[in-house]
């Protein structure tokens, strides 16, 4: 059954797959097998094709998407990191004074905090390795499935381990290093104060420098719509200006949602603005894990949606006919397939569409394409701006852009070799024509095509346009279907062939979901975490709340609106960044036209949200938990 509908011809095969018997080795047998195939054929080892897939280029393009994206994650999680060191060493503001107080000095503080970081790096290190090799498993087994490079995994070898513990444990350091420098600098006398005023740095000089690298991205970014190499650079510098500039937006976007806030929670929301607006490096580093992640997912969101209404639109003016069959992914077109459509009572005109090319003298080629010319103008948007396809059984036709750029002109005898025909000839051009790119540029009669059946590289029907009688596409299409009785050939309307065209980028776009969705989950994380030291900060502020009237629900509410507030923050400049990377990516091409999907957009927003009040969810119990008499004694601010 699998033979009579896949194969390409009755009793052929694509590929035989041989096993060597014991002494025999793969090369002996490729070499005994060789002597027995026609011209055209191969016998290849194992050794063979895997070098041969090794060698192409997909495996390090695959790569290169893997690591990117494995770079991002770890930069949004050097912000986890450093905002969770930052607000440790906060915690311990008089325990790292009360260390030099009793004779340690700076640099032995500098290093207790980064030896802090190591351990949990090397811990974090290991059960990430563990992970990998969890997830590489299935992975290799899917790629040995599906034909791809399956190979034993080296889970012990040095290069893994050395590449995973040096990002885990260096990642973790470096992030540690700048909270290490502020903990160090706090003065011995700060242990002899009985509570830590506030003494939080201008923002001024970081809020100057912001500006500047934001608008020198924002430049790069304008100026990547004409040069898509300059996207490369634009991108990180636009998010690093924005990522310095965020505590100046969280002050300003805290300071507008402080009275809608306060007119829908009352107290409770003027409180979690104000909570937010404490510290706006802590907010800021809290969005910031959120920003980057989402700015990545809106702006392949932005470029994926570009390139499917331009697939649309392809669609909608190349597919005029009323139906079309295609084959699907490895399988093929019979030869007389498009015959017996035709024979079918409802199909008023039937053309196939057979690639093929054209190797002219000169050692250039033109993509060529075989239709019926007797129908080809009543099924595809064909005309004829110079003589007639009437004669296109005894010569070919041109665009008219194709001819002027060779010089030819209606008559002109082209000389070279049709692909698959073997012998060099030289046809007259019978017509000029204008038609949509999958029909240029040459048009030659189907019936001018060699019959070469079970070669390597015979023509390949593309598909096969048909027009039915009126008022009975529907009709025809299930006779189709009958009649042929092939689940590899799809009969599609117009309908179905837009739909086609848009979905065929849908697994690329589910891939860069799933890979980004690690950042978002880091920056889910990076908002607990927040929430979660900021309720141990304030256990006297949470006991004082509870003695003024405020119950456990209501102290919850105010950390899930001070978490709403931070993530909404987040997905406000994730949006805007990734909606502009995500433009001027589709402006650098040509012919795609720029969709924002604002649906999608909204779907973001809502789902920021939902992170923020989930986020909230554990931190509000552990601080409705908190006996009210033991809050107001404790001494942790």
């Amino acid at each position: 059954m699998a033979q009579r509908q896949f194969a390409t011809a009755p009793g052929s095969y694509s590929t035989i797959t041989l096993t060597a018997a014991d002494g025999t080795s793969q090369t002996q047998l490729a070499a005994q097998t060789k002597k027995l195939l026609p011209t055209g054929f191969r016998a290849a080892t194992r050794a063979d094709l895997d070098s041969e897939l090794a060698s192409t280029d997909g495996g390090e393009k695959l790569t290169t998407i893997l690591l990117g994206f494995a770079g991002v994650a770890l930069f949004v999680s050097t912000f986890l990191v450093a905002n969770t060191f930052t607000m440790l060493s906060a915690a311990r503001a008089r325990e790292h004074p009360l260390l030099r107080a009793v004779g340690a000095t700076r640099k032995y503080v500098m290093r207790l905090v980064p030896a802090e970081a190591a351990i949990v790096g090397t811990v974090a290190s290991v059960a990430g390795y563990v992970l990998g090799i969890g997830v590489a498993t299935p992975l290799d087994r899917l790629f040995g499935v599906t034909g791809g490079p399956s190979a034993a995994l080296q889970i012990l070898s040095v290069t893994p381990v050395l590449a995973a513990f040096a990002a885990g444990v260096g990642v973790t350091v470096l992030s540690a290093y700048l909270p290490a420098r502020r903990a160090a600098a706090v003065a011995p006398v700060a242990a002899l104060r009985t509570s830590e005023p506030p003494t939080a740095a201008s923002l001024r000089r970081r809020n100057i420098i912001g500006l500047a690298v934001t608008a020198f991205g924002a430049l790069l970014i304008a100026g990547a719509v004409g040069s898509q190499n300059l996207l490369f650079a634009a991108v990180p510098v636009l998010l690093i200006g924005l990522i310095v500039l965020t505590p100046l937006l969280a002050l300003g976007a805290t300071g507008l949602l402080r009275s809608p806030l306060t007119r829908l929670a009352g107290i409770r929301g003027k409180l979690a603005v104000e909570n937010a607006r404490r510290n706006p490096r802590r907010t800021a580093a809290t969005a910031t894990t959120l920003m980057v992640g989402l700015a990545m997912v809106t702006a392949v969101t932005v470029v994926i949606t570009s390139v499917n209404r331009r697939d649309e639109q392809r669609a909608d003016s190349s597919m005029t006919s009323d139906l079309r069959v295609t084959a699907v992914d490895f399988a093929e077109i019979g030869d007389d397939t498009a015959a017996r459509v035709a024979r079918l009572a409802d199909a008023e005109a039937v053309t196939p569409i057979i690639r093929t090319y054209f190797d002219l003298s000169d050692a250039n080629s033109l993509s060529t394409t075989a239709v019926d010319p007797a129908t080809v103008q009543r099924l595809a948007p064909v005309t004829v701006r110079k003589g007639s396809l009437d004669r296109l059984d005894h010569g070919i036709a041109v665009t008219g852009r194709t001819a002027a750029a060779h010089g030819w002109r209606l008559g002109s005898r082209v000389t070279g070799t049709l692909v698959d025909a073997g012998t060099k000839t030289s046809l007259p051009i019978v017509a000029i024509y204008d038609a949509p790119d999958d029909l240029t540029p040459v048009l030659i009669s189907a019936k001018a095509l060699p019959r070469t059946s079970g070669t390597e590289h015979r023509p390949r029907t593309a598909a096969i346009l048909i027009k039915a009688a009126h008022g009975r596409t529907a009709v025809l299409r299930k006779e189709i279907q009958r009649t042929l009785d092939n689940p590899a050939l799809l009969v599609q309307d117009r309908a179905d062939a837009r739909a086609a065209a848009a979905a065929k980028n849908a697994p690329f776009l589910n891939i860069m979901y799933a890979l980004l969705s690690v950042t978002v989950l880091i920056g889910a994380l990076g908002v607990v975490n927040t929430m979660g030291m900021a309720v141990f900060e304030r256990v006297r502020e949470i006991g004082v709340l509870r003695a003024l009237g405020l119950d456990r629900r209501r102290v919850g509410s105010v950390l899930r609106l001070e978490s709403v507030t931070i993530s909404l923050l987040g997905s406000a400049l994730g949006l805007v960044a990734g909606s502009a990377i995500g433009a001027a990516a589709v402006l650098g091409q040509e012919g795609v036209p720029l969709v924002v999907p604002w649906d999608r957009t909204l779907l973001f927003f809502l789902a920021t949200t939902t992170i923020g009040v989930l986020a909230s969810l554990w931190p509000g119990r552990q601080a409705a938990r908190i006996p009210m008499l033991n809050a107001i004694t404790t001494d942790t601010e």
